[in-house]
């Protein structure tokens, strides 16, 4: 995600943050999300390159994005959700401008918004050691990097009672 409210020396103490509940629950999230995030956090992508290359369009990887950032919050309010959500959208090229001056009006109306918002940024930044661990080998960028045991094992699965089902009536 490439601006940022804060001033670039600002840091926090990913200890105190549970980075292995972190990455355990990143770890968690499907590939797709993974790879995606991945691409964002390691190799600073935008969401407009990441959707060409994966082949999806921006509203997925926004999605996406929001799905790992809802993840990585340990706070579960409705206001970190919005944070999160528009924190995901203002990176997105799709945005308007009237959704930025809504996005003004919110972090406006509260103290509790701009906190929110401060908090959904420091967050991201601390997803950099966890992104670099959960991304080791690189095997996100591998186009068939999405692809899981599990998924196979489904498809398989499927084609295996398609073949029997059409030799059952045969």
């Amino acid at each position: 995600m490439t601006r940022l409210l804060l001033p670039l020396e600002h840091t926090s103490n990913a200890a105190e943050l549970g980075d292995d509940d972190l990455l355990w629950r990143l770890n968690r999230l499907p590939r797709r999300v993974q790879q995606v995030f991945l691409l964002s956090r390691l190799d600073q992508q935008s969401f407009s390159s990441i959707a060409q290359r994966l082949d999806l369009p921006c509203a997925a990887i926004e999605r996406h994005m929001n799905q790992v950032l809802q993840t990585a919050q340990q706070a579960r309010s409705t206001i970190t959700r919005e944070a999160c959500q528009w924190y995901v959208r203002l990176q997105s090229p799709d945005v308007t401008a009237s959704e930025r001056i809504d996005f003004r009006r919110w972090l406006d109306a509260t103290p509790h918004h701009l906190q929110a918002f401060h908090d959904t940024e420091l967050r991201w930044r601390t997803l950099l050691a966890p992104a670099q661990l959960l991304g080791h080998g690189q095997w996100y960028r591998q186009p068939w990097a999405a692809l899981s045991l599990g998924g196979c094992s489904v498809v398989i699965g499927l084609g295996l009672a398609a073949l029997l089902a059409i030799g059952f009536w045969s």
